[in-house]
């Protein structure tokens, strides 16, 4: 059966008749980016003392005749005199909106011709608004046309003069200062060995990188601008490469020699084979050695590098130089090794990442390794001895873990670190009351559930199949009600309960409420949660076969929602949503053939006040 909660305030206090007192409010401004707050007043036409009491936004409240406030929306002041009473509205308005995204621009990119450019604004002028530049190293100018020479993001930053507001727009400065790559020098002959058979050599310039331009230097005083040279002459000889396009240069050296009776077939060798210098491979061994007995051996390389003997141990990288000398005519032949290189690159851009927070819902989380280098290797470390060679790990404990990746071609390794955490707590500081208890009298309670959690849903069960997925509910049957509030942020939960009794041992003296075997009738005007007087609901026949009616009559026009749920808390369909007029009878039609038998529950709500009634379905079938 339908039951509604009345309570008895006929002749109470609350419907007193007050003589209103007069209050006026107003404010001092609008809320801006630079006038955050304003100043309301009120004030009063009575005679003597009158306090005031304010109320706003975001559960806001004061007291006093002037308060301040940062929040816009409407504020309402009370004011008492006397045991008398008058309110009064305000509203604060704001205005806090940015000037739009500009698109400014510049001239670059830097080169190594080109060392500035000029940001450019991208129009001559805006009514109200101020402009200024921000960029990389402390950067700021106001000019509108500003010249830099750092690369780097550049904020145009627009400010209305109105309200302070900005924003900031973008325009990224490149810098190219791209030298020509892989340059070298071929020989025609493929030495560097000038010979009496051989007095001439063509030496040819190359480059990866099209469109650069030759400058050759050589002994005594030789120049050309051509890729290739013919040259009769020993000695060293000098390429320099530049990039038409950023001014910069690339520079590359070849030696070449004589051999009169000199020492024959000099030849150099390198352990590793590659003659790379490692992240594992410390120490290069260059060895020389020439078909002539009896010659001598002298190594020369970077930084003053000199050293004796055939062969010659080498931790840095560059060019060394064998010189092979036959000492029975004083003649040498000299010979680079091949170029001692070094590839000691850590991977690139290695990072880890989470792919969630530790939470009741997800109680493990991915974490993945990545590195722009390919072929690399990775170990994991973590909380509790937690390791892996995976690039991906599920983690299980919150903490650091470490990555470290590492490229099997040089052994250089590089390690990112990132921290696993983990949100567990379950909703606090959770009560479920209750604000009475059933007796002849009293034919339902409301029960209230709270917790000091935000963001958190509520969900009441209870006697004979009772669920109500609100905060607040109206229980009309004794027993244990259990509130379950769950974080939708973690997935925890806490459950309170409270105990309805009732008391029905003086109900023969009590005079017994009416109530219709077609439905029952609630007026609101004998008290439901202080809703107007004239208010009345009722929903017949119940219990229903196939078809119930809900009829509702409100004094005031308001906002009124019905909704049916099933036993267990699932929503069946929503009968009305919209406004209603004072005094204007209402009905609606439930189709409970296409319900399933059993409890249901009809929800009304209306302004801030809500009303359940059970509904009893009953198959045909």
């Amino acid at each position: 059966m339908l039951l509604f909660l009345f309570s008895s305030l006929i002749g109470s206090p609350l419907f007193a008749t007050h003589i209103t007192v007069t209050v006026s409010a107003s404010n001092s401004g609008v809320l801006t980016c630079t006038n955050t707050s304003t100043t309301l007043t009120a004030s009063s036409s009575a005679a003597g003392a009158t306090t005031y009491s304010w109320t706003g936004p975001d559960s806001f409240t004061a007291t006093g005749s002037s308060v301040t406030v940062s929040t816009a929306g409407t504020y309402t002041v009370t004011g008492t005199n006397s045991g008398k009473t008058g309110s009064a509205s305000v509203t604060v308005t704001s205005n806090t909106t940015p000037p739009p995204a500009l698109s400014p621009g510049n001239t670059g990119p830097l080169t190594c011709t080109n060392s500035s450019v000029t940001l450019v604004l991208p129009f001559s002028s805006v009514t109200g608004v101020t402009i200024a530049w921000t960029g990389p190293n402390g950067f700021t100018s106001t000019d509108a046309f500003p010249t830099v020479s750092v690369p780097g993001t550049y904020n145009l930053v627009a400010t209305y003069t109105a309200t302070g507001c900005s924003s900031a727009s973008p325009t990224i400065v490149t810098l190219d200062t791209t030298a020509p790559a892989a340059l070298a020098i071929t020989s025609s002959t493929g030495g560097r060995l000038l010979t009496c058979t051989n007095p001439g050599i063509t030496l040819t310039a190359n480059a990866s990188t099209s469109g650069v331009g030759f400058n050759w230097t050589g002994p005594n005083g030789f120049s050309s601008s051509s890729s290739s040279i013919s040259v009769t002459s020993p000695g060293n000889y000098n390429v320099t490469a530049t990039n038409a396009s950023t001014g910069c240069t690339s520079t590359s050296s070849t030696a070449l020699a004589t051999d009169t009776a000199h020492p024959a077939a000099v030849v150099t060798s390198s352990v590793p084979a590659n003659g790379q210098l490692t992240c594992s491979v410390r120490n290069v061994v260059l060895t020389g050695s020439s078909s002539t007995s009896g010659v001598t051996y002298s190594w020369t390389g970077p930084s003053g590098f000199t050293v004796a003997g055939a062969s010659a141990t080498v931790s840095t990288a560059g060019n060394y130089t064998v010189t092979v000398t036959n000492p029975n005519n004083g003649c040498s032949t000299s010979v680079a090794a091949a170029t001692v290189t070094q590839n000691t690159t850590v991977p690139g851009a290695v990072s880890a990442s989470v792919s969630n927070k530790l939470t009741c819902s997800a109680p493990s989380a991915m974490l993945s390794g990545s590195s722009s280098t390919g072929g690399v290797t990775y170990t994991w470390l973590g909380p509790n001895g937690a390791s892996s060679s995976s690039s991906t790990v599920t983690a299980t404990d919150s903490g650091l873990y470490t990555l470290t990746a590492t490229d099997p071609s040089n052994g250089c390794s590089f390690s990112a670190s990132i921290t696993v955490q983990a949100d567990k707590t379950p909703p606090q500081g959770v009560t479920a009351v209750s604000d009475g208890n059933l007796s002849c009298t009293v034919g339902s309670v409301s029960l209230t559930g709270n917790s000091t959690t935000s963001g958190v849903t509520y969900s009441w069960a209870g006697p004979n199949g009772f669920v109500d997925p609100e905060k607040v509910t109206a229980a009309v049957d004794s027993g244990t009600y259990f509130l379950t509030v769950n974080n939708p942020a973690n997935g925890c939960t806490t459950i309170a309960s409270v105990v309805v009794t009732a008391d029905f041992t003086e109900c023969s003296m009590v005079t017994p409420k009416t109530v219709s075997a077609q439905g029952a009738i609630l007026d609101a005007s004998a008290g439901n949660g202080g809703e107007a007087p004239g208010f009345t609901c009722k929903i017949y026949p119940n219990p229903v076969n196939t078809t119930a009616v809900v009829a509702l009559t409100s004094p005031e026009r308001t906002h009124v929602l019905v909704e049916v749920y099933n036993s267990v808390g699932v929503h069946d369909k929503v009968l009305f949503d919209g406004i209603v007029d004072a005094g204007t009878p209402y009905q609606w039609t439930l189709d409970a053939s296409r319900l399933a038998a059993g409890v249901h529950y009809c929800i009304i709500r209306t302004g801030s006040k809500t009303y359940t009634s059970r509904l009893l379905i009953i198959s045909t079938h």
